[in-house]
């Protein structure tokens, strides 16, 4: 759209998966760790093919640049005294399709890393990326050892400006699961740090590791598999406190686990018709086979899928939840949590926290409220993202357009056209708006989403109506200003006139020179005003009637 801030990046090769993780800013700093981090990744290729077909995972890191303490002015002469530096890394997955990525940096890091999840296949792999060029270990090239599929040796990582990526370990779920989806919390627990990880599966499981790093690499430890869903999970995210993992799938629910033993808490059943409307008509499948046995011409209730899933408080009492059919309209769902107070609390396996409470979330069977329930697209939505903030929710429809909804005004602020098939991943904004992340400083702009489709673009949206920095002129150094449309509509009734009244001006001084100049003279012309004002006005501008030639007898 012109004149909006927002654009649209041509990629190489359709994106199925999209992450987005970002630090504040602090400007310029002499230490690493207070640098700001923004680092988009998007995963994809052209499927499965032992000739290759571009099967990988790009991530374009920004970091602040770090100044020296001992040495300021010189790290300022080579941009490390203030703004951003921009790298790109390059990760190949092979002949295996990457359907999903997370990025996330612990803590407790000691590495200086970035750390991405990448969903290949049935096997999750982390990866490390280093923040700053200097840093890179192996320089990429040892990374993707042991990263091929079947045990075969991956490409190597490839960076534009020569950092890469190394893997720190991977694991393989379970045969046939089809990992689709993974998020990373951590976990305060007994004085210790624990980093969970829940992958969502193709096959309907929720599986939890727990993640241990020595040196520089990772090792997996399985908590428990969180079964419930019947068919493929759409999207996973933890409690606030990592006490709970919520996940949504095609089966037309959304499901809450508990973390240490995997049992289900709480089922939401969505739905996705008008709530002021009557109810749709219920369909009988066991009647409607017995009519038939073609199952062409068998009726069956419509598909519901359950796109995204998030927790909407810090304290996890609000989730939300976006439901569309594979036709109709989407709906936005807001669910209030209920825990009995008199439920007991079930033995859970693999605790070692000592005896939870009877009303602790964890262990209690919840149920759910239905707050209210919005259409929030005319069209079904085939991704969603929630902002850190929980105010601002991204979704992208199968038409290809990106909607920025407001929970609070439950309203749509802006829509987005900027792709030609399905969005298939979207990330929001890792940070409230009012920070800034690394490079948006100088690039002007904050933006609130990012998007990708299988047509090969890349779009970044934002809410701002042009850029906080002004366009500079190439002549001079000046500021450069187009005219508005009423200075244009103006320009266009009154030119005419002006010319014209520029012309006669230019005919009355040269009258005035030729002869209010010879009759009182130039110097008097110029000196004597009274003069001047007497011959401009008795003989250039206006003639007495008693003047020769004025009056006459007519024939």
């Amino acid at each position: 759209e012109e004149g909006v801030p927002c654009h649209v990046d041509a990629l190489s090769f359709p994106v199925f998966g999209l992450t987005w993780y970002g630090t504040p800013s602090s400007g310029a700093t002499s230490n690493k760790k207070n640098a700001g981090v923004s680092a988009i990744a998007y995963c994809g290729g052209g499927g499965s093919s032992k000739t290759g077909v571009f099967n990988k995972i790009m991530m374009r890191v920004t970091v602040d640049n770090v100044a020296s303490s001992d040495d300021d002015d010189n790290a300022s002469n080579e941009g490390g005294g203030g703004g951003s530096t921009t790298r790109s890394i390059e990760i190949s997955t092979g002949e295996a399709l990457c359907f999903g990525i997370h990025a996330f940096r612990p803590h407790d890091d000691a590495l200086g890393m970035v750390r991405l999840l990448a969903c290949v296949g049935d096997e999750v792999l982390v990866y490390g990326i280093p923040l700053f060029e200097e840093d890179d270990i192996g320089g990429g090239g040892d990374a993707n050892d042991n990263s091929g599929q079947d045990g075969k040796k991956g490409d190597s990582n490839n960076s534009n400006n020569g950092g890469g990526a190394i893997l720190l370990g991977k694991i393989n779920v379970g045969k046939g699961y089809g990992v689709n989806v993974a998020t990373y919390t951590p976990i305060h627990k007994q004085g210790r740090l624990l980093h969970s990880v829940a992958i969502g599966c193709e096959n309907g499981i929720v599986v939890l590791y727990h993640l241990e790093e020595n040196a520089t690499t990772v090792q997996f430890h399985k908590v428990a598999e969180c079964h419930g869903h019947t068919k493929a999970i759409c999207a996973v995210n933890f409690h606030p406190r990592g006490m709970q993992v919520l996940s949504s799938a095609k089966d037309g629910t959304a499901r809450v686990f508990c973390t240490e033993s995997g049992v289900e808490l709480g089922v939401m059943t969505c739905e996705v018709h008008d709530p002021n409307g009557p109810p749709p008509t219920k369909i009988d499948a066991n009647a409607a086979a017995g009519k038939t046995k073609d199952p062409r011409m068998m009726k069956r209730p419509p598909q519901i899928l359950v796109r995204g899933c998030a927790y909407g408080d810090l304290e996890g009492k609000t989730i939300y939840t976006i439901a569309s059919g594979k036709r109709g309209a989407a709906y936005l769902t807001k669910w209030r949590t209920l825990v009995p107070l008199n439920s007991a609390p079930p033995n859970t396996a693999g605790g070692g926290g000592g005896p939870a409470s009877a009303t602790s979330p964890t262990t209690a069977n919840m149920s759910f409220r239905q707050e209210h329930r919005v259409q929030c697209s005319p069209v079904p939505i085939s991704a969603t993202a929630l902002s850190s903030d929980g105010t601002l929710l991204a979704l992208g429809s199968v038409e290809g357009s990106v909607l920025l909804y407001n929970l609070e005004k439950q309203s749509v602020m802006k829509q987005f056209e900027g792709h030609d098939l399905p969005v298939t991943c979207l990330a929001a904004r890792p940070i409230p708006n009012v920070l800034m992340l690394p490079g948006e400083l100088e690039g002007g702009v904050n933006f609130d989403a990012v998007s990708a489709s299988a047509d090969n673009r890349l779009g970044k949206w934002t809410l701002q109506k042009k850029s906080r920095i002004k366009p500079v002129s190439s002549r001079g150094g000046g500021s450069s200003r187009q005219m508005s449309a009423l200075e244009l509509y103006l320009w266009s009734i009154f030119r005419i006139p002006l010319l014209i009244l520029l012309g006669l001006l230019i005919v009355a001084l040269h009258d005035v020179y030729d002869i209010c100049g010879e009759e009182v003279g130039l110097n008097a012309l110029l000196m004597d005003m009274n003069a001047a004002g007497h011959c401009i006005y008795r003989e250039v501008l206006w003639a007495e009637s008693n003047r020769p030639g004025v009056q006459f007898v007519p024939e």
